[in-house]
């Protein structure tokens, strides 16, 4: 981030770094040393092809923690390449890890507007070019860790110097962030009617939003990063393109592998064509439950779970899974007398239920109930639950869609074919 700011078109002023700048340096190394940490310690596991929520964090840590402070030195040192090319000087830069401040000088010496703009964008070209470097990387199909964090450096990077800055900028706060790009943009634009550079930036911003938006680059950054799950969501979408094959627990099996692809968007469209279909059927509401989970709308996740709980009378490992699967939702709802209730209301029907003793010990935590939650660990421990919940949160898809498929429904048949035909049409 910037941390000098315009003054006129041939001057920059100076702002002298205060307390906060400096206690933000510090926590980005402390926070840093702890990314480097947890790095070495779960190499064996980020090794492996399946990665996990909790790897993309970590990603996302390196993203914001290690390679943030290196864009800025970047942002830093192009600033001053360029203004010495040109005849200035930045004096007496100061970086801070995650900016930097310094005084531009000698910009008499810069003859046009031109010039200037090159200057002042010289840090942001730079990391764009950066990135785009980074791009063809992953047309050699790294490893699934590494083309995650490849794809969220590459993302970060021209969100923060597309979106964020101006943003920031644009709310008032580009002064005190030290950000004068959209400053000088805007002031040539309407006070100079130089509207090319501002023209530039924000088709730049709308273009990099449709490219991220597309479906076509998530879906190639989900084969990229998640290529168990995209093979099978392959197969199975040949499978639903033959007509014969067009269920609803075809279409449940598609919803729920975009779901594991972390395509919400196409899940959507799953959803809507087992509603149309038949908006009350088991498939429609256990696609609608986890799609609502995975898009943080957790109270209607949790309804939808307890629904599915309740039509499943005669299946109690599965009204098991279903409860406990609502007791997730509703403590990520923060609603820790629900997630209590329907986790033990979980353990009713599978004493076993590995994710419904989880959630009774992180709601006992949440209470301060440290003595409730050492026991319910040690119920766990004596008996003889793996503690791997690894792709079980808020439930076991796969073991879930098998038992739902497996289950006697109650649907006649000709409901069944109206069903298949409704699905055929969409």
């Amino acid at each position: 981030m910037f941390r000098y700011q315009i003054e006129s078109l041939s001057a920059f002023s100076q702002i002298t770094p205060d307390f906060l700048p400096w206690c933000l340096s510090a926590a980005t190394i402390a926070l840093a040393l702890d990314t480097v940490l947890r790095l070495v310690s779960a190499k064996e596991r980020l090794l492996s092809d399946a990665i996990e929520d909790e790897d993309r964090a970590l990603a996302w840590k390196c993203v914001l923690f290690i390679l943030l402070p290196f864009l800025t030195w970047i942002d830093m040192r192009a600033t001053e390449v360029v203004a010495s090319y040109f005849g200035a000087y930045l004096d007496k830069p100061v970086y801070g890890l995650v900016w930097y401040e310094g005084q531009l000088k000698g910009l008499s010496a810069v003859s046009d507007i031109n010039s200037l703009l090159i200057i002042v964008f010289a840090g942001v070209l730079a990391q764009l070019a950066l990135a785009m470097c980074l791009v063809p990387t992953l047309l050699f199909r790294p490893h699934p860790f590494v083309a995650t964090l490849i794809g969220y450096g590459i993302t970060f990077t021209f969100a923060l110097n597309l979106i964020f800055e101006p943003l920031l900028a644009f709310t008032g706060m580009g002064t005190s962030l030290g950000s004068p790009r959209l400053d000088l943009t805007t002031r040539l634009a309407f006070q100079d009617g130089y509207i090319l550079p501002l023209v530039v930036q924000i088709s730049a911003a709308l273009l990099f939003v449709a490219i991220i938006k597309s479906s076509l680059v998530k879906t190639c950054f989900a084969a990229l990063t998640r290529p168990k799950v995209t093979r099978q969501l392959t197969l199975c979408i040949k499978d639903w393109k033959q007509k014969e094959n067009q269920n609803p627990q075809t279409c449940l099996k598609l919803g729920l592998l975009y779901i594991k692809a972390g395509l919400l968007g196409k899940a959507r469209t799953m959803l809507k064509v087992l509603d149309k279909a038949n908006n009350q059927s088991d498939e429609s509401t256990m696609l609608r439950a986890l799609y609502k989970f995975h898009r943080r709308k957790y109270k209607e996740s949790r309804l939808a779970f307890e629904k599915l709980a309740e039509s499943k009378a005669n299946d109690y490992d599965l009204k098991s899974q279903f409860f406990a699967a609502a007791s997730c939702a509703a403590f990520a709802e923060h609603n820790v007398t629900a997630a209590l209730n329907l986790a033990d209301q979980a353990l009713e029907f599978e004493n076993s239920c590995l994710v419904a003793r989880m959630v009774k010990v992180d709601a006992y935590l949440a209470q301060g109930k440290k003595e409730q939650a050492a026991q319910e660990i040690m119920q766990a421990m004596r008996l003889g639950l793996n503690f791997d919940l690894k792709d079980k949160i808020p439930l076991d898809i796969d073991l879930a869609y098998k038992r739902l498929t497996d289950s006697v429904l109650t649907v006649s048949p000709a409901k069944e074919e109206s069903e298949a035909e409704a699905l055929s049409r969409s």
